[in-house]
């Protein structure tokens, strides 16, 4: 399997991740604006501007997700500029601020990030910075605690999210030295965008510690990486296996 791998990404080539922070810029200061009984109003809004940011970056084959609501994240690798200054553009009508964006890519997804911010930052008003575009491939961990639903039969659903945030924070831990961006999906569901020369071998102490099935999706861009994370991680479970099942893109 990681034959092709390599194969694709040449002797010694490291595969670069191309990372999208999108700033509201003035966020904090349009929220002191409505008054004190508004946070159904900025809630609202967040949750629309969730909805937004994903189909759009969806339409484009990336894979996004909020980061504190007032900074949004993409994995973007194969968008240029264009693609993104129009996303961009797309989702100012959703809005209440001005909107500005960074691009980077680096072989590690956290440097990438960090980079991408500063640009981010640095842009005004509806400008989108590009620190370099790429469309190497890009890995992303679907981590699936195992049996944890079950357990709300013995304690409680707030319980269980209590134990969902000790476990991000764990998987965090682990995977930063391979570059990992870990996020809450929702349920007992964790994401984290990696390296894309990691191996089943790096992640199964990681799917012993927490009592998890990973699936690791390897693609040329977030979609797809998430659509077989995704498959990695339903085929251990319709099979009754535990552990690390890593599916690359053909």
């Amino acid at each position: 399997m990681f034959l092709n791998l390599r194969f694709k990404l040449g002797h010694g080539a490291k595969p670069l991740v191309q990372v999208t922070i999108i700033r509201l810029i003035g966020y904090r200061e349009w929220t002191e604006t409505l008054g004190p009984d508004r946070e159904h109003i900025i809630q609202g809004i967040q949750a629309q501007l969730h909805r937004e940011l994903i189909n759009e970056f969806s339409k484009a084959n990336a894979w996004a997700h909020p980061l504190r609501y007032d900074y949004l994240f993409a994995i973007t690798n194969g968008m240029n500029k264009e693609e993104l200054m129009n996303i961009v553009k797309n989702l100012g009508e959703y809005s209440p601020v001005p909107l500005s964006s960074g691009t980077y890519a680096d072989a590690n997804p956290r440097v990438a990030e960090k980079e991408a911010f500063k640009l981010a930052i640095r842009a005004g008003p509806w400008e989108s910075l590009i620190g370099g575009v790429n469309d190497d491939l890009v890995a992303m961990a679907h981590i699936d605690l195992v049996d944890s639903t079950s357990s709300t039969e013995w304690t409680s659903s707030y319980q269980l999210y209590e134990h969902i945030w000790n476990v991000i924070n764990q998987v965090r831990l682990y995977l930063a030295p391979y570059g990992g961006i870990t996020l809450y999906l929702g349920g007992d569901n964790i994401i984290s965008i990696v390296t894309p020369t990691i191996r089943e071998k790096d992640l199964s102490p990681l799917s012993e510690l927490i009592n998890a099935r990973v699936g690791v999706g390897i693609a040329s861009n977030g979609r797809r990486a998430m659509k077989l994370a995704t498959e990695a991680l339903d085929s251990l479970r319709q099979q009754g296996k535990y552990g690390v099942l890593v599916l690359i893109e053909r």
